[in-house]
């Protein structure tokens, strides 16, 4: 029999207190106000032969220099094993804690700093090393607060569906029967002939319970970034603000713990539902140059969303009943996997050497750059970057937490992962409930389908993939065989 479950939760805010960078989009963006609080929020299990701490934070990513650094300082605090931390994100776009722009420092490295967009940057702006100074101490009081609270309690766990997440990738028919795709395309073009892939509507949850039966919190697995507000300079935990109160409303204040699921051609905006009223919108969308506002109520979306969720919470909490548990299976593995890197020909390095050099030309310090000129560069400088890279090493490795609750199965990877690939494993695994976490533990940018790398458009080109769809079948027959192992 599984030895006794101890459950520790700890939330802290991570709201800036000075004007920051915003990070999530192509162009720079500095803060205007705060719209509401951003958080992170820490998951500790334990029973005596294993252990996990789940953190997750309204954020795009979770900064490399942040969990290295938190992992340093919590290790072998009352027993607490930091490999075993699984860090993830919910991925708004209208958070911060991350360097300024990789192509934006390319562009400065390349063409100097007064050539490149100038921007008015307050004098009181939170500056990098600062920011993450502020980020690393209250990741670590929220997984300490989650690790020293541990008490005896019991876990469910439940599958369930909520609306969330839509295709955000769109195919236009092009003469010989031939296609292509669009991230944000304009639905309502004649040329329009459906959605590249699927939409995934599952909602997972793992439920915490007290010594007293009572339910103390739950983990909720959407497979869509809380991108709702995502265009705008203002800080967000977008969708999940909502989600939040909804469930609070339902079940009163329980502890929340946000996952992203695997989601990378999703978005929580019907595309279909709004092209007719955002045709010039969608093109500026698709850019990701500047700000956009777009003709709907993001307040009513994020509010819908939220309340969709909250449902599938509740259903699933009935569900999970019958499963709840003081002993639950409880295993984590923490696995170094390899995966191939998605490689540049020569030529292509060679094209966009001189693509950088043109544009480049064409700008002075009395003839500045725009964000619209910086985001061109985006392209040819990934691919320098990428040629760089393949030749250091053929392979991207990444670590990965394989874990076992009761009769569900987690899985995690660092790649904004399609969702067709999570689909697979939860069809093939042997587990009743697969739970893919994306953009955990690192950052490994897109991991397309072939059918998108066929289709071409921004998340399914190289320069913002390291792995391509020979990689993502290989991390599927990964993590099938990885989780399964777990019932043996």
């Amino acid at each position: 029999m599984s030895s006794q479950i101890k459950i520790g939760w700890g939330s802290v805010s991570i709201t800036p207190d000075k004007t920051v960078r915003v990070h999530g989009q192509l162009y720079e963006r500095i803060s205007s106000y705060v719209h509401d609080p951003v958080t992170v929020t820490a998951l500790a299990l334990c029973n005596g032969d294993e252990q996990c701490v789940f953190l997750s934070g309204d954020l795009p990513t979770i900064n490399p220099d942040i969990s290295k650094r938190v992992q340093e300082i919590v290790n072998g605090r009352d027993g607490l094993d930091a490999s075993k931390i699984v860090f993830s994100a919910t991925h708004t776009h209208n958070s911060t804690y991350a360097p300024r722009l990789p192509h934006v420092t390319g562009a400065i490295d390349i063409a100097g700093p007064d050539v490149v967009p100038l921007k008015e940057v307050p004098d009181d702006i939170l500056g990098y090393d600062e920011a993450i100074d502020f980020a690393v101490e209250r990741f670590v009081e929220a997984i300490l607060d989650a690790w020293t609270s541990r008490k005896p309690g019991a876990l469910s766990w439940a599958s369930d569906y909520a609306v969330v997440g839509f295709n955000r990738r769109p195919r236009f028919g092009r003469p010989g029967g031939e296609a292509e795709s669009m991230m944000y395309g304009t639905c309502s073009r004649p040329d329009f002939i459906g959605l590249e892939g699927t939409s995934d509507h599952t909602a997972d949850m793992i439920y915490t319970f007290d010594d007293k039966g009572a339910l103390s919190g739950v983990l909720v697995a959407i497979p869509c970034p809380s991108q709702v507000m995502e265009l705008h300079r203002f800080i967000t935990a977008d969708y999940w603000c909502y989600a939040r109160d909804a469930i609070w409303s339902k079940f009163g204040n329980i502890n929340i713990l946000p996952i992203c699921g695997a989601a990378g051609d999703q978005n929580p905006i019907d595309l279909v539902r709004i092209s007719k009223n955002n045709v010039e919108e969608l093109k500026a969308w698709n850019a990701q140059a500047g700000e956009v506002f777009r003709n709907f109520d993001m307040t009513e979306e994020c509010e819908g969303i939220g309340d969709r969720i909250a449902e599938a919470v509740g259903r699933g909490y009935k569900k999970s009943l019958r499963h709840r548990t003081a002993r639950p299976v409880f295993k984590h593995v923490v696995k170094t996997v390899g995966l191939p890197i998605r490689t540049v020909e020569e030529s292509v390095y060679l094209e966009a050497e001189e693509t950088i050099k043109s544009i480049v030309a064409e700008f002075s310090p009395s003839n500045r750059m725009t964000d619209n000129d910086l985001v061109r560069l985006f392209q040819p400088l990934g691919i320098i970057e990428r040629w760089k890279l393949q030749n250091e090493s053929p392979t991207m490795s990444f670590q990965s937490s394989i874990i076992r609750i009761g009769d569900a199965a987690i899985n995690t990877t660092p790649f904004e992962l399609f969702v067709e690939y999570a689909i697979r494993m939860r069809a093939r695994a042997r587990a009743d409930q697969v739970i893919s976490f994306q953009i955990t533990n690192g950052r490994g940018l897109y991991l397309p389908t072939r059918i998108a790398v066929e289709g071409g458009s921004y998340s399914s080109k190289p320069v913002s993939n390291l792995v391509g769809p020979e990689g993502g079948d290989m991390l599927v027959e990964i993590m099938v065989t990885e989780m399964d192992k777990l019932w043996d």
